[in-house]
């Protein structure tokens, strides 16, 4: 396999910009006043209201995909820069 500095400049780019957007996604984090409410709502859930209780489903479903998300963006990261270690 060539490496990015002789594979060409488009390639390179290509590279370049999916080890940024990996990083992106593997150190993301839930904003603050995000995490707040997700909180609010999972100390209250069993009184929560209808619309409440279907709030925290809707956070719940997107941070447990967003944490898969995080999962497979460090393990493709950690393969990129195995296999092209000068894009670290």
């Amino acid at each position: 396999m060539a490496s990015p500095a002789t594979a060409g400049p488009a390639r390179r780019d290509a590279l370049e910009a999916s080890v940024a957007a990996l990083r992106r996604m593997a150190g993301h984090t839930l904003d603050p006043a995000v995490d707040r409410r997700l909180l609010d709502l999972g100390e209250r859930k069993e009184f929560l209201t209808a619309a409440e209780h279907e709030e925290l489903m809707a956070w719940v479903a997107f941070t447990q995909q967003r944490s898969l998300d995080k999962l497979q963006a460090e393990t493709a990261l950690r393969r990129l820069l195995a296999a092209y270690p000068e894009l670290d």
